[in-house]
């Protein structure tokens, strides 16, 4: 049996290196809805938000910019509630005044928002992605950002996903979600990173 290839390299294609001084850190979704809401990611969670600190730590030492996005639902939704605290950035990814917050209402970062123009306008053609959840809003918006023509790199020990139900019922573990969110992003829209090459090179 063959050994698999993303389809980048069947093409003869390969990714970039990052670049800090072309890029912009986005993180996706750091809420409480994943710590103590309706979506608890657990361990998987933690450490990831662990990561991200240190890519925000990293960001702000070299004077990247940073845009941090947040989900509000409806008020009447069961999950992101824009009027309870379930929607509130974590405590150890607090935004700092002079970082841009964006709220989103729909899983792609870009959709209806001025992500696209923020970072156009800082001048950065490349993107470090982190956040909740691997599946759903980190890889709708790092397709999102292929097709806008920025080069995208996502930090994958610093995302994380939950348990889902397969076609028959059957549930499917957070790291195998994840993975394969991680694998079908890599084999052509985005560069997968450790969270200790971007910060320690």
């Amino acid at each position: 049996m063959s050994t698999p290839s993303t389809l980048l390299k069947l093409g003869g294609g390969e990714f970039g290196t990052v670049n800090w001084s072309n890029c912009a850190l986005v993180l996706i979704d750091f809420q409480n809805e994943y710590v103590d809401g309706a979506m608890p990611l657990g361990e998987l969670g933690a450490s990831a938000t662990a990561n991200a600190r240190l890519l925000l730590d990293k960001a702000r030492q070299d004077s990247i910019p940073v845009f941090h996005i947040a989900h509000h639902g409806q008020d009447n939704d069961n999950v992101f509630d824009p009027l309870s605290s379930k929607v509130n950035i974590v405590d150890s990814l607090q935004p700092l005044d002079s970082e841009e917050t964006i709220v989103k209402m729909h899983p792609n970062a870009f959709y209806d928002t001025p992500l696209q123009e923020l970072i156009k306008s800082a001048g950065k053609q490349q993107i470090v992605f982190a956040g909740f959840m691997s599946h759903m809003c980190v890889s709708s918006s790092v397709r999102v950002a292929f097709d806008l023509g920025f080069e995208s790199f996502v930090c994958h020990d610093a995302c994380a996903t939950r348990d889902l139900p397969d076609v028959k019922g059957d549930v499917i573990k957070a790291d195998a979600v994840h993975n394969a969110a991680m694998a079908a992003l890599q084999d052509r829209f985005a560069a997968l990173v450790t969270t200790d090459k971007l910060v320690n090179g």
